[in-house]
């Protein structure tokens, strides 16, 4: 079962690595489908889900990605709509990297 988290955040991270051309949605954007993404989820996942999007809209990427890794890791099974969720928080991490590198943390990979 973890092998499975794993593979899928594997995938996740592999798909936002590749980019896409299309515009990148507010960070606030992001935040809001991440909770709605996982809001039929057991009230633990959902609390740390709400960390990881108060996180993302401090600009505390790693520890956005940190919460978001457990999550994955922890849930069974993802619906597409939290993989979205989930790869648009990994966009949103890499802009922010490329914008200033200095953000660029080891608990980030």
């Amino acid at each position: 079962m973890q092998a499975a988290g794993r593979t899928i955040a594997i995938a996740i991270l592999a798909i936002a690595t590749a980019g896409c051309g299309a515009k990148q949605p507010p960070v606030k954007a992001t935040a809001e489908q991440l909770q709605k993404s996982f809001q039929k989820v057991d009230p633990s996942v959902a609390a740390e889900v709400l960390q990881a999007s108060a996180a993302l809209q401090a600009s505390n990427y790693s520890q956005a990605v940190v919460l978001m890794d457990r999550v994955v890791q922890s849930q069974p099974m993802i619906d597409e709509a939290q993989k979205r969720a989930v790869d648009s928080l990994i966009i949103q991490t890499r802009a922010a990297i490329r914008q200033n590198p200095k953000l660029d943390s080891a608990q980030l990979y």
